[in-house]
């Protein structure tokens, strides 16, 4: 076991968490370490204004003890970090406060969400943030997946990863009704059967519009998540020979580009997300990760793969490129 350790700050979102992860996995190749895992809850978000004051303005008050004025937390590790990891807004002041009262560096994924950028060793976004010199821009983010290894079934599948409400994302059944009809029509054209997972976000009334209106003859495996949740996500980028994604989780978008294949997300007819999701959605599709489109014009798209990128970039060396030099 190596001597060194990180601790993961988690605020229980599973997102942020595998971000974090992600970035303690791209570090092991280079700097072999215990990931050790602190579970935080802020106590009061209304709070959430004078801890950032704090941490910007007023550091002598940032220490162990404003750590759980703030928040509820497993007990620390009695080992110091080498190095502290963490992502989502609402981790931010435990982080910094972390790095302060163990003198060690720290790393964030996310947007800076007003909190200045000096109070962070290096910060990781995919579209750039103005003005942060220590901002390590990365064409994916930080993922807990490595690059699906292909299955050697020789059936051809096609993958379909729903999610739901949320991000600026709305779903009405008529959004269901024509995903499900759009999956029947392609089973068709191309000859395959869908494997298809729904994730928490989805809810069972509009799980029971998809099983009701797909044929069982083009589903080859459904996991609906509210009756029978499984974690199937690796093994289905792994077996499908395109990835379908609705648009409304970065993350999952992210896992499914990890696949390294023809990759297609999904608008419903309401959809704002906001301008940094908007940003790496446009990115990733300029790169050809992805091909956005709405589900009412999904009938019409063509799965070509010389429309899709060829040659992925190295997000673990980019990761462990910006870091290496701070774990000390």
């Amino acid at each position: 076991m190596s001597d060194k350790t990180i601790w993961i700050l988690s605020d229980g979102l599973a997102g942020h968490y595998n971000q974090s992860i992600g970035i303690s996995n791209a570090l092991q190749t280079r700097t072999p370490h215990e990931a050790l895992i602190i579970n935080i809850r802020l106590r009061h978000k209304l709070l959430r204004p004078l801890m950032r004051l704090i941490a910007n303005h007023l550091p002598f008050l940032l220490g162990y003890k404003s750590l759980s004025f703030f928040y509820q937390h497993d007990n620390l590790p009695q080992k110091l970090p080498a190095l502290i990891i963490s992502a989502g807004g609402n981790t931010l002041f435990a982080n910094i406060t972390l790095s302060k009262a163990t003198q060690k560096a720290n790393a964030f994924s996310g947007t800076l969400k007003g909190y200045y950028s000096n109070k962070i060793a290096q910060v990781f976004t995919v579209t750039p943030l103005k003005n942060v010199t220590n901002n390590i821009v990365l064409d994916l983010p930080p993922a807990n997946i490595d690059t699906a290894q292909n299955s050697s079934l020789i059936e051809p599948f096609y993958t379909l990863l729903v999610g739901g409400d949320g991000a600026g994302y709305v779903y009405s059944d008529e959004d269901w009704t024509q995903l499900a009809q759009a999956m029947t029509s392609i089973a068709k054209r191309d000859g395959i059967t869908w494997k298809v997972t729904t994730s928490r976000r989805t809810g069972e009334a509009a799980e029971q519009i998809l099983s009701s209106a797909l044929p069982e003859n083009c589903i080859s495996e459904a996991i609906w998540f509210s009756s029978n949740p499984q974690k199937v996500v690796k093994r289905f980028l792994a077996e499908g020979q395109v990835i379908f994604c609705t648009e409304d989780s970065l993350t999952m978008v992210s896992e499914a580009i990890y696949a390294h294949k023809p990759t297609l997300t999904l608008q419903p007819k309401t959809m704002n997300p906001d301008s940094n999701d908007a940003q790496a959605l446009d990115k990733y599709q300029a790169k050809k990760y992805i091909m956005r489109s709405p589900i009412a014009a999904l009938n019409n798209i063509s799965v070509e793969a010389e429309l899709f990128c060829n040659s992925y970039p190295d997000i673990h060396g980019q990761i462990a490129d910006a870091l290496v030099g701070e774990i000390k």
